[in-house]
């Protein structure tokens, strides 16, 4: 009979698999970890270099390093676990910390760790008398742990409590009665027990199978068929990919469906599979897209009670099930707006983007130029390499062209509105309209920071790894447009010139929100658009917060702060 497994070790299941662990202080852990894992690469981080040959046969590799004050000299994504009883309660920023181990982790791997609750019987019963015993440390709360996870990247959170006593009947009724509710019997808890995955579960059995690069192909692929770029041969080489690579349906089918978000778009461009064995696995693709979207909306209407979110999942069922009766749903279609909008011949829309990644700016550009325009209008694609800063880069690109309408957009950002040229130049009739785009905050918070202020507008799909998509979505704007105080810089189209600001703004952020205020100190408004589809997809790397951030929000404050007008 196998013994209870002690703390953090809850989480685990012993095995022969050769996993890479990486433990951090937590020795107490060592002994069992060897007993469950004999074939496993166990790694040990301490500051204390003392009593090490107790574990002498473990065969530990061992790593002497206060890994609160530098850098782990371990390989980046190379752990299957990360086990540290504690890890964040001495951490002077506990974001920093968790975000940069969770950098050592594979995309499938776990971040174990342990905290105490501050809201255990005793600590709020010292408070209640005066005292705090934690000055030197921090404790969290369960849901405070869970956002901090969160902000820190990590996707799929489980909590275990290790009880402590329960309180007394006379105290507890006090505090309940002060507000303090007794949430499943989480005042009984003196410390939480962690499972922080590096993925979701759906998206991390995804990851398992093929490589990074053959998961990038095919997200890219399947993205540009969705948006009708290069059908053709994009169609082609999805093709050859499945072949080569030996993609089954059901594999396409799962990573349809958390890459995909226009799924009756994509389908229509899949359709044209024409050869026979094109169309047994066309076939077997749309059974199993069918059952993966008609169990999700009978699961989620089974434990929500009611229809999923906007009715998506239904609408998704509804376009498949019409596929399978070989009466498919119209395709979405684009406005022809070209006849309502007129411009004079040679009339030129800049795209100003800074690069110092060709693959990204490669990809961003095929979208470019999928843009439809006006009669008489011509695109300049300008890429600057080299710059010192994004305001560097953005001036010395609006120094090579005349256009009046100039794009600064970034590398990694995919324009998908193939009439954005067109929204563009008619939201641009309105002359008082400087600057646009597509997500910002209508009133700057005291920090500067768009994101944090009360009211946000707009919508934007973020993907920050291939085998997933997530819309970030705020207030929608009334139609055409709604002013705003600041935009964020993924993309930004003026038609009024102003220098960007290379002083102070010399590096890589705050630079969207100086342009902003800059252009409204000319008295041109910013505005965020009406999106009946998103517009951009961004597709930025997930990484911890520059300590720079910092830097230029007081910067950006000793510039502009008083001119905030932050809603309260």
């Amino acid at each position: 009979m196998e013994r209870e497994k002690k703390g953090l070790l809850a989480f685990l299941t012993a095995g022969e698999l050769p996993y890479k662990i990486l433990v951090i202080e937590s020795r107490e852990y060592l002994q069992d970890l060897r007993q469950m894992y004999p074939y496993g690469e166990i790694y040990c981080v301490t500051a204390d270099e003392d009593d090490v040959q107790i574990y002498e046969d473990l065969h530990i590799k061992w790593c002497f390093i206060n890994y609160l004050a530098e850098q782990l000299p371990l390989g980046k994504k190379s752990f299957d676990y990360i086990i540290c009883e504690d890890c964040l309660e001495q951490a002077a920023n506990p974001q920093d910390i968790a975000t940069g181990l969770g950098l050592y982790l594979k995309d499938t791997g776990y971040f174990l760790m342990s905290f105490k609750n501050i809201r255990y019987w005793r600590v709020m019963q010292n408070l209640m008398e005066g005292h705090f015993y934690h000055l030197c440390s921090r404790i969290f709360t369960r849901n405070e742990m869970i956002n901090l996870m969160s902000a820190s990247f990590f996707k799929d959170v489980n909590l275990l409590p290790e009880w402590g006593s329960k309180p007394p009947e006379k105290l507890l009724a006090g505090l309940e009665l002060a507000g303090f509710e007794d949430i499943e019997d989480d005042l009984s808890v003196e410390k939480w027990l962690l499972q922080a995955a590096k993925s979701m579960p759906e998206i991390m059995e995804l990851k398992r199978m093929y490589t990074p690069e053959i998961r990038g192909d095919l997200a890219r692929l399947l993205r540009r068929l969705e948006y009708g770029v290069r059908v053709e041969e994009s169609r082609g080489e999805l093709w050859q990919l499945c072949q080569s690579q030996m993609i089954f349906p059901a594999y396409l089918a799962s990573f349809i469906k958390e890459v995909v978000v226009h799924l009756n778009d994509l389908l229509w461009q899949l359709s044209s599979w024409q050869e026979k064995l094109q169309q047994d696995f066309w076939q077997e693709l749309l059974g199993e897209l069918y059952r993966l979207y008609a169990d999700e909306r009978e699961l989620s209407v089974a434990m929500l009670g009611q229809e999923d979110d906007n009715g998506k999942l239904t609408r998704q069922v509804v376009q498949l099930q019409a596929w399978l009766a070989g009466k498919p749903l119209p395709p979405y279609k684009y406005e022809d707006m070209r006849k309502n909008i007129s411009v004079a011949d040679g009339t030129a829309i800049a795209f100003i983007t800074c690069v110092n990644n060709e693959e990204l700016y490669k990809e961003a550009r095929i979208y470019l130029e999928a843009l439809k325009l006006p009669e008489g209008m011509k695109a300049e694609y300008i890429s600057v390499r080299g710059a010192s800063s994004m305001c560097q880069g953005y001036n010395q690109g609006a120094a090579q062209t005349q256009a009046k309408y100039k794009v600064y957009v970034h590398q990694d950002a995919l324009i998908v509105n193939q009439n954005f040229v067109l929204d563009l130049l008619k939201i641009f009739q309105d002359s008082s309209v400087g600057a646009l785009g597509v997500i910002g905050a209508r009133r700057l918070p005291a920090s500067g920071i768009w994101w944090d202020a009360m009211r946000s507008y707009g919508r934007v799909l973020h993907a920050c790894e291939p085998e997933c998509i997530v819309e970030t979505a705020c207030m929608e704007p009334p139609e055409p447009w709604l002013e705003v105080e600041a935009v964020d810089g993924l993309m930004i189209a003026t038609q009024v010139d102003v220098p960007w600001q290379e002083q102070p703004f010399d590096g890589w952020h705050f630079y969207d929100i100086s342009m902003c205020k800059d252009l409204q100190r000319q008295g041109c408004k910013v505005v965020v658009p009406h999106q009946q589809r998103c517009w951009c997809i961004h597709c930025p790397k997930e990484k911890p917060l520059d300590p720079a951030y910092k830097i230029y929000q007081k910067r950006f404050l000793a510039e502009y702060g008083g001119e905030l007008e932050p809603e309260i």
